[in-house]
This record gives structure tokens, C-alpha cells and sequence, in this order.
């Protein structure tokens, strides 16, 4: 009598988490393998410079999160090879306003062009048809999480006006 085979199991929640968590670094990985490919965090500053012509250094600290040690000492290398400029605030002296160079113009093209690249090479192996329904998937997923973030937020922004409404009648 033949053996039957029974289906395998549903991949669990956990282990849908380390197969993304395992996609997300590989990607992330992929994506310095070329060896002249701008530095993640360095391009990621380009390509904030690049969409918005100028920022201080005070709103890019508050949009990549980091430490503010940690981005200026990136700045000051990045100011040094020549891929930006950093001047202080006349509004603010205690802040620098930062700028692309020429060639950090340029670089900044290399490093879109090295992204496309990578994702290319990262996705070949997929289909349309696959492609399509991981795109339909990832939208359904990060739509759910940020409805619900918002959705924390929102409960947050509640929780301290009624504090501030309960100070004020305190008081």
C-alpha cells in the first residue's frame, strides 16, 4: 500500500517572523555588496539632501533617529570627502545647515543607480505574477500596521489631552 504523504503544517507566526527578519537582512546585505556602493546610512542622508535641496542638521537627527554623536561624525566624514556642505544656522548658530555638493549629486546618482541594480538582482528570481502577489501581500501587511500605529497614536494624543484637561481643572 502506498504511503500517504500528510500536507505540511501553515508556517506559523514565528516562523513567517524570522523569514522576514532573514529577507531583511539579506536585502540589506545585498545592498552593499558592490564594493563601491555608498554606505547605507551615507546614502540615505543623500538621498534626504537630495529630495529636499537643504535640511539642518537638528531635522535630518529627527528623521534618521540616531544618536546625534553618531550623525555628526558621519557628517563631518561625509563633509570631508566632499559630498556635502555644513554651514550654521544664521537663524541658529547653534545648527548647521546642510547641502549637497556636486559630487555628492553625483554620488547620490550612483547610488540609485547601484539601488535599482540590487533590487533587480534581489527580485529576478520572481515571476509577474509572483511579484504581484508579494506587492498585493506587503501593501495589505504595512496598511494593517500603520492603521493600527495610527491608531495607537491617536489613542495616545487622547490619553494627554485628558491629562492636560484634568491639570487645568485641578489647577
Amino acid at each position: 500500500m502506498p504511503e500517504t504523504r500528510r500536507p505540511e503544517p501553515p508556517c506559523s507566526d514565528e516562523q513567517l517572523l524570522l523569514l522576514f527578519h532573514r529577507a531583511a537582512r539579506r536585502m540589506a546585505r545585498g545592498h552593499h555588496l558592490h564594493h563601491k556602493a555608498v554606505r547605507h546610512a551615507q546614502g540615505h542622508i543623500l538621498s534626504i539632501l537630495g529630495e529636499s535641496g537643504q535640511v539642518s542638521q537638528r531635522e535630518l537627527l529627527e528623521r534618521l533617529h540616531v544618536r546625534s554623536a553618531s550623525l555628526s561624525e558621519l557628517l563631518i566624514k561625509m563633509e570631508k570627502s566632499g559630498d556635502i556642505t555644513r554651514q550654521r544656522s544664521e537663524k541658529d548658530r547653534r545648527n548647521f545647515i546642510l547641502q549637497l555638493t556636486g559630487q555628492g549629486r553625483m554620488k547620490l546618482t550612483e547610488h540609485h543607480q547601484h539601488h535599482r541594480q540590487n533590487a533587480k538582482h534581489l527580485f529576478s528570481i520572481l515571476s509577474d505574477a509572483e511579484r504581484a502577489s508579494l506587492a498585493a501581500l506587503l501593501t495589505r501587511l504595512l496598511g494593517a500596521w500603520e492603521a493600527e500605529e495610527r491608531q495607537w497614536e491617536d489613542q495616545e494624543e487622547g490619553w494627554e489631552a485628558l491629562k492636560a484637561w484634568l491639570k487645568r481643572k485641578i489647577h
